[in-house]
């Protein structure tokens, strides 16, 4: 099993990294290492999702992966997702593509510049039918947003909020969705809850409580891949 595993810094794996053995740079943020006798990839991709979309697709096109592990971070728009935590987002859409009217706000969806239904979509969703579930029994289900500008509050979004009431809110998580379902990749999404979106700004530091939960998950998840691996085989 050949995996990929993307995250937007450095920081949040510096831990994980530390335990690895380097065996080959493809570049200044992307590289392939091994723990014990598994190797994997490692692409820091940075945010915003033209951004991560650039590098992302520059990686799935140099190699055939058969899975990406997108470690995330995101801010929870309710009181369901726990912030401190990991959450397994499920389906994502593209919340602030669109135009600006008297009325509100519409998507391009709306306008029909793109059918609602136009693969990957459904319904202006994109849904994720990488099915893991098995190894993802510890985290929530939850729909997810991205937005290229994250907003302070809820008013601020209510017209795009309201086309699925997601759970919580990204600046990438829709582009790298959308980037495995075009280039038939699985995906596992699991994003890191940072704070609540009203305090989103105060919770853009990487803190040692992030760097310890996602050191200890992808550590545990790898350990499960590898042997749902040897068991489907």
């Amino acid at each position: 099993m050949d995996i990929l595993i993307v995250s937007p810094t450095f920081i949040s794996l510096q831990k994980f990294i530390s335990q690895l053995q380097l065996i080959d740079n493809y570049g200044k943020n992307y590289a392939r290492f091994q723990l014990a006798e598994n190797e994997f990839d490692i692409l820091i991709s940075g945010y915003g999702g033209s951004i991560v979309s650039h590098w992302i697709n520059k990686a799935i096109q140099r190699k055939n992966y058969d899975l990406v592990i997108h470690l995330g971070r995101s801010f929870s728009l309710d009181d369901k997702s726990e912030v401190g935590s990991l959450v397994n987002v499920v389906d994502d859409y593209f919340g602030d593509m669109g135009f600006t009217v008297d009325s509100g706000f519409q998507s391009f969806f709306d306008f029909e510049l793109i059918a609602k239904g136009e693969n990957p979509f459904h319904n202006g969703l994109l849904e994720n039918p990488s099915d893991y579930s098995e190894i993802l029994t510890s985290f929530r289900k939850v729909s997810g947003m991205t937005c290229n500008t994250i907003p302070s509050n809820l008013f601020q979004i209510g017209e795009i909020y309201i086309k699925n009431y997601p759970e919580v809110i990204s600046s990438e998580g829709a582009a790298v969705l959308y980037a495995c379902l075009e280039s038939n990749v699985d995906l596992l999404q699991l994003s890191y809850v940072a704070g609540k979106l009203e305090t989103a700004t105060d919770r853009l530091n990487i803190e040692e409580l992030e760097i310890d939960t996602i050191t200890t998950v992808i550590e545990e998840l790898l350990v499960k891949l590898y042997q749902f691996q040897l068991l489907k085989s």
